[in-house]
């Protein structure tokens, strides 16, 4: 009962916020540096600094955002001639908030939390293209003693509420033969349950990477995975549709800008592994150790997973069986039909 009375004030509040969210100086082109530097050369004149197309960006501390941690940090995004601001938040569905309420520019975050706004508000926010997919890097760690999930019966269980930790974690109980109303559950956000699993608070917490790798490490052990559900939980870069003809250019360059950073990770892990590490305060070996369990998407994959017009491709099939999901687990008030929820024009 507590759980739909969170979800269905997130959906009221979201419902109320005016969305009029719009990519910064997006009538401004990146200019050409060469010319530039050509021109003031035979005026005598330094060269003035190219235009940027300003995007502020929300996320959450991510195994899979490694590629956007990377074109940010190597300046992939500048040189694409966008001036890009990372905006941290506790969890995913926390920048769909801020997205609705003109804070960011773009959000990055799974497509669960789409379906779960999609489906308790009125609003336009689609995913124009896929980030990855989490393949054992959310997972459920318990404490000694507690070897499988019906072994949590009784048990405190640090989860988000609403969030794709909960979502994994009912995909779970439901394969165990035990509901929710046989677990203690308590809310808090993903790090911080991953904190408290560490700090012996609770007797285990769903939560995700690298949270999982110092679960791990302080006595903790592994005993279910989104593996289980492969190709599920999936982020997605998402903007307003309304803005997305207007803002066409900036959101083409950040997408670009991920792919060169996918690209980068994938040809040299071993410079990829620090600069990542940074972003999650975690070691590069423990990094090697989280994308184990997470599948990196580059734009070739991307055309790939949406498809054709002709022949759409198998991520409107995983869409769909999370909104089932979303609707089973009664998440949502209504069921938004999965292709409303993905706009690919950029990708295809």
């Amino acid at each position: 009962m507590k759980r739909r009375t969170v979800l269905q004030e997130l959906g009221a509040a979201l419902a109320c916020l005016v969305l009029s969210v719009g990519c910064s100086n997006k009538d401004a082109a990146p200019s050409d540096p060469g010319a530039a530097a050509g021109s003031s050369a035979r005026a005598g004149a330094a060269a003035p600094p190219p235009t940027q197309i300003k995007l502020t960006v929300g996320h959450d501390l991510w195994i899979g955002y490694s590629g956007v941690f990377l074109a940010n940090e190597l300046e992939l995004f500048k040189k694409a001639g966008l001036s890009v601001e990372l905006k941290p938040f506790s969890n995913p569905g926390d920048t769909l908030a801020a997205l609705a309420s003109g804070q960011l520019d773009v959000g990055l975050t799974t497509l669960q939390n789409l379906a779960v706004l999609n489906g308790n508000s009125e609003t336009d926010v689609v995913a124009i293209a896929l980030v990855d997919s989490s393949n054992g890097a959310d997972a459920v760690v318990a404490r000694e003693g507690i070897a499988t999930l019906a072994d949590l019966k009784g048990k405190t269980v640090a989860l988000t509420l609403g969030e794709v930790n909960h979502m994994l974690f009912l995909f779970g109980l439901e394969k165990s033969g035990i509901g929710p109303g046989d677990v203690k559950i308590t809310s808090m956000s993903a790090d911080d349950a991953g904190a408290a699993f560490v700090a012996g608070k609770v007797d285990a917490a769903v939560t995700w990477e690298p949270w999982i790798t110092k679960a791990t490490k302080h006595g903790g052990h592994v005993i279910f995975t989104s593996a289980s559900m492969p190709d599920t939980i999936t982020n997605s870069v998402v903007v307003q549709r309304s803005k997305l003809a207007s803002g066409s250019e900036a959101y083409g360059k950040f997408i670009s800008a991920i792919d060169q950073g996918v690209r980068t990770l994938r040809s040299e892990p071993e410079k990829a592994y620090p600069i990542i590490g940074k972003y999650l305060n975690a070691s590069p070996e423990d990094v090697k150790g989280m994308l184990s369990g997470d599948k990196i998407y580059d734009l070739a994959d991307n055309k790939q997973l949406f498809g054709t017009a002709d022949k759409a491709g198998p991520v409107y099939a995983s869409l769909k069986s999370v909104v089932d999901f979303t609707v089973q687990s009664k998440l949502v008030k209504k069921a938004p039909a999965p292709e409303s929820l993905l706009d690919p024009r950029l990708v295809r």
